[in-house]
């Protein structure tokens, strides 16, 4: 889903990653709360200061990844997978492999986070309590990392896409009307006027409070919202027209191949350059190897393309990304965009049956999706 990311680390097979405008939000982050915090406090050395914005705001976000991980605990217990979780700008996202089945998990696992925060600011809040007889930097940090994760739930509960609020506003309209097209429905027109009510807020922070600043990033987060919950809305539609449609309706069943003993240069000049085709299975006689792509050949040095075989550097067969036949377009779509795959075989009972490529396989749907209409 996101590019420029560092990867953290993993917890029960989910990636922790954080994408590289999170360093803005952190950066901007730091520095208004340690000016807030010399303003408010003057006693304090600039180092307490700093130690506590740092502190506080790495709590923060430690925060945060505990909400989508409660998220996506449940999401994985209620059969939903999770690739990964990612700290960007505007917060942080779970990115869930697929939508739940029914109401039930929909409500259970969007709920989950908003809970995870309100413990959360119980815990800070009675930590700052405690802190208070202690050391007031630590207190004031706990304080803050309360209110801001109460914030941040209270927040989430509103019934709109993309928040937490709009994925449990979608599962109680599904459960009564037993129809989760009005589940999305009601839940994008939801987020549709969460963000046009911060679009609201943030023109009224610039032209009556003054706080341009300010007005500015409400009017950013409105606009990813908007862009979310009509993102949601527009994938929902997406899910539906495709229902019915299998990798064996997209597939070709003339499967690009090259010898396996062929040189990548006799290759590219030979089949890639004349095809137009940036990819081959590579076989030996009627048996399939691998594949092999020109960003295979684009790891070797041009020199080396005469002597350098295509078996050489292909994927080989039992390590290659495949489908059945039978795999749905949508799920079909999603593993082409997770791996950033520009081609796929298809395969049944260890034989490679047919190919599809990304141009392809757009150029299929949009045809079924016009037909549909």
């Amino acid at each position: 889903m996101f590019k420029s990311v560092l990867l953290l680390g993993h917890f029960r097979g989910i990636r922790i990653e954080v994408h590289a405008s999170w360093l803005i939000i952190f950066a901007l982050l730091m520095i208004t709360m340690t000016a807030g915090l010399q303003r408010e406090y003057p006693d304090w050395t600039m180092m307490e200061a700093l130690v506590t914005s740092l502190f506080t705001a790495l709590t923060f976000f430690a925060s945060i990844v505990a909400h989508e991980l409660g998220h996506s605990l449940v999401a994985i217990k209620r059969g939903v997978p999770v690739s990964a979780i990612t700290l960007f700008i505007f917060g942080g996202i779970a990115q869930l492999n697929k939508d739940s089945e029914n109401a039930t998990d929909e409500f259970w696992i969007a709920v989950a986070g908003p809970i995870v925060s309100f413990v959360l600011a119980l815990v800070f809040s009675v930590l700052s309590g405690v802190a208070s007889q202690w050391y007031e930097p630590v207190a004031v940090g706990f304080g803050w990392l309360a209110m801001i994760n109460m914030m941040v739930a209270l927040f989430n509960l509103i019934p709109g896409f993309p928040l937490d609020g709009g994925r449990v506003f979608r599962a109680v309209v599904w459960k009564v009307t037993g129809d989760a097209g009005k589940g999305v429905r009601a839940a994008v027109a939801g987020g549709r006027l969460v963000a046009y009510g911060l679009f609201g807020v943030g023109l009224w922070n610039i032209l009556v409070v003054g706080n341009f600043l300010g007005g500015i990033w409400i009017m950013l987060i409105a606009w990813f919202l908007l862009n979310m919950a009509e993102g949601h809305g527009q994938n929902f539609n997406l899910q539906n027209r495709l229902a019915g449609i299998r990798a064996r309706d997209l597939a070709d069943p003339h499967v690009p191949a090259v010898e396996s003993h062929t040189s990548v240069s006799e290759w590219v000049q030979n089949q890639v350059l004349p095809a137009g085709q940036r990819a081959f299975m590579v076989a030996s006689g009627h048996r399939m190897l691998g594949l092999v792509s020109l960003s295979d050949a684009r790891k070797i040095h041009r020199d080396q393309w005469p002597e350098t075989r295509v078996e050489e550097i292909m994927t080989p067969l039992e390590t290659l990304i495949h489908i059945d036949p039978d795999t749905g377009a949508a799920e079909l779509l999603q593993l082409m965009t997770e791996h950033n795959l520009n081609q796929i075989p298809v395969m049944e009972n260890g034989r490679v049956t047919g190919w599809i490529d990304r141009e392809r396989v757009l150029r299929t749907i949009s045809l079924h999706m016009e037909l549909k209409a």
